[in-house]
């Protein structure tokens, strides 16, 4: 009997601390998460004009008056940017305050600046505004400051995000319409994508994938810049460049091409383009030229060019090396058929043709495309 009154104490005992327990723990389930709002805005003031310089480690610093939370506990911040009129109910950006999102202050660098601004549709090269405000929270509770400011932004030219790669494509281009049999062009230093290329009547248009739905470039004069396209009239070969960096555009035609041989001063054999980006010649004559006491075996590449006003022109691609000492055998690295573009001297940036090349005829390949590295084979024989 003893022992049963006992168990019966003991349980009433443990459903006594359960119950305290489940009521301890509800009790601390109940978080309040009421918070004031930021009353004032202190930096940058309305009006404030920023000229953004995103490659350098240029900030912007925004200060509020901090939010009061009832219990006194921390209260985070975001800062929120919107085109000038909008309501904040779907901010084009947002980003946490200094601190992790604690402290009353964010350091926003012209980078990221300079990406807002794209967002709100300012566009490289030209003066904008956007709108700020700052979001406090607690929990899930969020309040909006009790007002916004605008400041003025320039921005440089350039585009804020280099892509990754980029394709030609279009009616008019070696790929033709069909996204996917689109020319990739080659990226060089600072974000230039380059392409040698046949250009014939109809649209094309430059884009960052060749699938899917991609973002879209065109040409216009000089400028080069998201959207659109362009139209080619009449079949031309061209170089051109895009630099996404300072938001340029350059289309070179070339007229024609060929081996330029150092001591003769001219091209000694005429290139034929191929198509995507090669040019070839067979049975091309070699004739070292005679100085008397030696012979010289100097050469490189030549384009004929027209810019875009139609003034003539050329472009030499040759050697990485200003100057080789041997003519190349089968030991040879494949780094020394490297094409790059050189300079219009007579001597320099020149290859020499393999020894006993003299008297004989070879076959060139001029190989420019986004393959691998510009690069020429030469077959004698």
């Amino acid at each position: 009997m003893t022992h049963t009154f006992k168990l019966r104490i003991y349980s009433m005992m443990a459903a006594v601390l359960a119950i305290g327990t489940f009521a301890s723990c509800e009790k601390e389930d109940t978080i309040n998460s009421n918070i004031s709002t930021v009353k004032e805005l202190y930096y940058p003031e309305t009006g404030k004009y920023y000229k953004l310089q995103p490659a350098t480690n240029a900030v912007v610093t925004f200060e509020w008056s901090p939010a009061k939370a009832e219990d006194g506990s921390l209260v985070m911040y975001e800062v929120a940017f919107d085109t000038v009129g909008g309501d904040f109910t779907r901010p084009i950006y947002t980003i946490a305050s200094n601190g992790n999102g604690v402290q009353n202050s964010l350091s926003l660098s012209h980078k990221v600046l300079n990406s807002v601004a794209s967002k709100a549709g300012i566009q490289p090269s030209t003066s904008g505004s956007l709108q700020w405000t700052v979001i406090a929270s607690k929990g899930l509770n969020e309040k909006r400051a009790d007002s916004s400011r605008v400041i003025v932004i320039e921005r440089p030219a350039g585009f804020t995000e280099i892509p990754a790669n980029v394709f030609i494509t279009g009616e008019a281009t070696e790929g033709g319409a069909d996204l996917a049999a689109a020319k990739a062009m080659k990226l060089g230093a600072d974000g230039v994508f380059e392409i040698f290329t046949r250009l014939k009547d109809g649209a094309y248009t430059f884009v960052d994938r060749n699938s899917g739905t991609p973002v879209t470039y065109s040409i216009q004069g000089p400028r080069l810049q998201e959207g659109g396209e362009n139209q080619q009239t009449g079949e031309k070969i061209y170089r051109i460049r895009l630099d996404f960096a300072n938001a340029a555009a350059e289309m070179i035609e070339i007229t024609d091409a060929g081996v330029f041989a150092s001591a003769y001063n001219k091209v000694i054999g005429k290139l034929t383009y191929a198509g995507d980006g090669t040019w070839a010649a067979q049975n091309v004559a070699i004739a070292y030229y005679d100085f008397g006491s030696w012979k010289d075996d100097r050469f490189k590449f030549q384009f004929t060019t027209a810019d875009a006003s139609g003034t003539p022109g050329a472009m030499y691609y040759g050697s990485v090396n200003q100057s080789n000492s041997t003519p190349p055998d089968a030991n040879t690295p494949e780094a020394y058929y490297t094409v790059v573009a050189v300079d219009n001297s007579q001597w320099d940036y020149t290859y020499k043709y393999p020894a006993g090349a003299d008297g004989k005829t070879g076959d060139f390949t001029l190989q420019l495309n986004a393959q691998g590295e510009y690069s020429y084979e030469l077959t004698v024989h």
